[in-house]
């Protein structure tokens, strides 16, 4: 049988990406569990909580009370009934299986981790995605490497927290398990929005130091892991491209609450261009792997024959049963359609292939991850079940750990400063210079097709925005009208 050429392109791409954003299956609790793994360099054996924190699967029992009463003996109180044996087992699921990543196997299952003998071995929904994020923790910048680590290390080490106490009868049965781990470090330098992410993170650090509550603190630099992934992925094309220059950003316009239909509108389309700037930074992969077999010098009718050469037999996609004929047809088609519009044989045999990596090698195409993952942590909205287009509508904890990732502690600035460093740390626009706002939008040809009052309705979300900040002791608005936000003594 022949081999799909496709999946060869594909591991190419995501290996240079460096990890893999290709499954609406990842969840926080994954990307927690192997950033926290590598950063202890350290994995236990979960199989006696896991079993606790999971009795049904698919509405089966999976174990049930008589078998953990009879396994786990040693542990209880022998005079426990099998109704308070559930009833513990239904609040330990509640706690451990927060993000539904618990499955009867222990080969795939995720606990909700609070200190580190909850965290497990390498499961497949991590997708590689933590050792990207570890990889810009650890590289060294003046010197260092970033707080976080030291933060993440000490947080997991205390096992003094409700949750750990809740967990050590279970976990001290496997204990012995702990396995060490060994982590490949490379030297390299941050540019760009990877220098950028380990800034914020390092500052998000530094804020959180004092913090008491470790399991608020980690939950934090879970979700800017999140975030990060996110971000990075929609906008490491602006640092790859001679396209764009080193002050350009794709634009994320935060909408307060929904109010402004302008504002929903405008941020629709900036999550919009953020699925483009993915297309982009896959194709723009693509062409130096094209590149390398010489398709830039081609004709169209040359690339039509290699097409005819290319193998394409297998797919992962099972409601995709055509023929190796028929993909080939179509690979052929998809190339001609994007020709007709560019002219360029080089440029159509990239796009064509983009597309196809998306449509049939992906199970979920990288520009439909981040709706799936900024979903998860409350970044965009309508939330899980809601209808309609998606935009970005951040949870309170959401603005609170970008305020913590772009300031200092101590530091005081007003709201229009404030606007002007989201933009240029992350692209973030809340309207707090409506004007400027307006310039930026505008060069991604946004601002010509919004209907309403854009302009006006960017000043009303910022001061939106910045009540939500004052709400949550972040900031004050002064008589004269002026905000002005700050990290004081505490977080």
């Amino acid at each position: 049988m022949s081999t799909n050429r496709l999946k060869r392109y594909s591991k190419e791409v995501l290996k240079h990406i460096g990890y893999e954003p290709i499954s609406n299956q990842i969840k926080p609790v994954h990307i927690a569990n192997g950033l926290f793994r590598l950063v202890l360099g350290e994995e236990y054996d979960i199989k006696s909580l896991n079993e606790w924190s999971k009795r049904f699967s698919q509405q089966k029992e999976i174990n049930s009370a008589e078998k953990i009463k009879k396994d786990y003996i040693d542990v209880i109180d022998e005079e426990m009934t099998l109704e308070e044996i559930n009833e513990l087992r239904y609040f330990l699921e509640l706690i451990f299986n927060a993000d539904n990543a618990v499955t009867p196997s222990v080969k795939f299952s995720t606990l909700t981790i609070a200190s580190k003998t909850q965290v497990t071995k390498e499961v497949q929904n991590e997708f590689g995605i933590p050792r990207f994020l570890y990889r810009i923790l650890n590289v060294k910048v003046d010197g260092m490497p970033s707080p976080c680590i030291d933060i993440i290390k000490s947080h997991l080490n205390n096992e003094n927290d409700e949750i750990s106490r809740i967990a050590q009868p279970l976990v001290s049965i496997d204990s012995t398990s702990k396995k060490k781990i060994s982590i490949e470090e490379k030297d390299i330098e941050l540019s760009g929005i990877e220098l950028r992410i380990r800034q914020a993170f390092d500052n998000l650090a530094l804020n959180d130091k004092e913090n008491g509550n470790k399991l608020l603190s980690l939950e934090r630099i879970v979700l800017f892991s999140c975030f990060a992934t996110i971000l990075h992925l929609s906008s490491r094309i602006l640092d790859i491209s001679d396209k764009y220059c080193e002050d350009d950003r794709i634009p994320l316009l935060f909408d307060a609450d929904g109010s402004l239909q302008a504002i929903k509108y405008a941020s629709q389309e900036t999550l919009l261009l953020a699925r483009l700037g993915i297309e982009e930074y896959f194709e723009k992969v693509l062409e130096v792997i094209f590149r390398d077999e010489q398709y830039h010098i081609l004709t169209k009718d040359e690339i039509l024959k290699r097409i005819d050469e290319t193998p394409l037999a297998e797919s992962s996609r099972k409601k995709n049963k055509a023929s190796e004929d028929e993909k080939r047809e179509d690979y052929k088609n998809l190339f001609l359609g994007f020709y007709e519009q560019s002219q360029n044989p080089f440029d159509a045999i990239v796009k064509a292939t983009r597309f196809l990596l998306f449509s049939d090698v992906y199970s979920t195409d990288p520009s439909g991850f981040i709706s799936s993952l900024g979903g998860k942590i409350g970044l965009l909205a309508p939330r899980a079940g809601g209808g309609g287009r998606k935009r970005y509508s951040p949870d309170p904890i959401i603005l609170e750990i970008i305020i913590l990732s772009l300031l200092k502690k101590g530091e005081k600035v007003r709201l229009t400063d404030f606007g002007k460093r989201l933009w240029m740390q992350f692209g973030i626009i809340i309207g707090a210079n409506p004007e400027e706002d307006m310039e930026r939008l505008g060069k991604w040809n946004i601002s010509q097709n919004i209907p309403g009052d854009l302009a006006g309705s960017l000043a009303l979300n910022a001061e939106k925005i910045a009540d939500l900040y004052i709400s949550m002791g972040y900031g004050k608005r002064y008589a004269d009208g002026v905000t002005m936000l700050s990290i004081s003594g505490g977080v």
